[in-house]
């Protein structure tokens, strides 16, 4: 039998239902976890769950924090406490290329969910992070959010800010929590049918970090692989 990396770990993934969040409840489920999967559409939400009959579910929107206190509730009364969260919910709007051409609305959603949404679930998780023995949070972020000379557009922004999230969030929970981002670079997803890549294989180094010692902390990994969260090239 294959070795079960999680067996009896509790996880929270949000923005579970689709795409590189699905692969991740997949992977972890098949290490042993057992997976809550977040999301505001419970149309996929639903397929999800047909698809993988072992996952739990929930809908909830990440950027509401009532939200984020209801899906606290059902971990503190289903399972009493939470091994590992994997913020990945995100959006992106159609004009995120350029800020000038974003409305209001698209620029605060994007800042929102992508960040926000972050923040206020992890804030509303740590006290159940706390009573694990080895809690792990992971930020997905990108590439586009490397400060460079090329940073552009809002989903830039807001990947920038989560990784800057990140940083903060490792010194204040230094030696309690382990807090890193993932860079899940291009693949394919419902926010890009054309990507190139696998969400599997994000969904695999998703795996790998949360099974690496807890001293790795503060840190931006792609493909398993640590980068920088600045580049002048």
């Amino acid at each position: 039998m294959a070795k079960m990396f999680l067996e009896g770990k509790k996880a929270l993934v949000t923005g579970g239902s689709r795409g590189i969040g699905f692969q991740i409840c997949r992977i972890l489920l098949e290490n042993g976890a057992n997976v809550l999967a977040v999301s505001r559409d419970t149309a996929k939400l639903y397929q999800a769950k047909t698809d993988l009959q072992a996952l739990d579910t929930l809908q909830a929107d990440v950027s509401i924090p009532t939200d984020n206190d209801r899906v606290a509730a059902w971990i503190q009364d289903t399972w009493g406490y939470l091994d590992i969260l994997v913020n990945n919910a995100g959006v992106s709007p159609v004009n995120s290329g350029a800020l000038s051409n974003l409305t209001d609305e698209e620029f605060e959603e994007t800042l929102l969910v992508n960040v926000f949404g972050p923040y206020i679930c992890t804030k509303r998780m740590l006290p159940l992070l706390l009573k694990s023995d080895d809690p792990r949070i992971v930020n997905v972020g990108s590439t586009s959010g490397i400060m460079s000379p090329t940073l552009k557009g809002v989903y830039g922004v807001s990947k920038a800010a989560i990784h800057a999230l990140t940083i903060a969030m490792s010194n204040e929970f230094m030696g309690k929590v382990a807090v890193n981002a993932l860079s899940p670079g291009w693949v394919r997803t419902d926010m890009a049918p054309t990507g190139p890549g696998d969400p599997r294989t994000s969904a695999e180094a998703t795996l790998w970090l949360v099974t690496q010692v807890k001293e790795v902390t503060g840190k931006l990994f792609h493909d398993k692989t640590e980068i920088g969260w600045s580049s002048h090239l």
